[in-house]
């Protein structure tokens, strides 16, 4: 179980270190399709716990993360940010605010033993590939409602002929 932030922070850094680093567009899908691919591994547990993946224009997307790495516009992002815990407004209308420790943006053995092994496969992809494929999922059709549901993505992919990682 991963936080968002984390398991963004380790994909870039991976797939810097392979030597094929991503654009903000192409984390995003590979933050979804690792997640889905978690959820068909690992009993329906999601590999991202703290965060919704939201329905945008380009698929799926994590807002706070999308957020974070959006001044790369569609440049590689090279390396992690330094992400904001809080922000701390004083009475003089200055403001601080307080990094979070590297320690709690650490995935532990298990998640990173996961990406690693599913990471490659899906870097294989250019980003408007992973974009069509999110596309292909009934729900992103349905404008009513900008939530991921995970449990329609799960049934989605049970059917093995739409996982076009295999």
């Amino acid at each position: 179980m991963a936080k968002a932030m984390n398991v963004a922070d380790y994909v870039i850094k991976r797939s810097e270190k392979i030597g094929q680093p991503v654009s903000n567009l192409k984390l995003q899908k590979i933050m979804c399709f690792l997640n889905v691919i978690h959820l068909l591994k690992c009993a329906k547990r999601p590999l991202i716990t703290d965060s919704n993946f939201e329905k945008w224009m380009y698929g799926p997307v994590i807002r706070s993360v999308y957020r974070d790495y959006s001044a790369n516009g569609a440049e590689p992002i090279v390396k992690p940010i330094r992400h904001i815990k809080e922000y701390i407004l004083h009475n003089d209308g200055t403001a601080d605010y307080k990094p979070y420790d590297e320690k709690e943006l650490e995935l532990d053995i298990e998640d990173k033993k996961f990406i690693n092994k599913y990471l490659e496969k899906l870097l294989r992809f250019n980003p408007f590939e992973l974009v069509k494929y999110s596309h292909e999922e009934p729900q992103w059709n349905d404008k009513s409602d900008i939530d991921y549901n995970q449990e329609y993505t799960y049934e989605y992919y049970l059917n093995k002929k739409n996982r076009f990682w295999d």
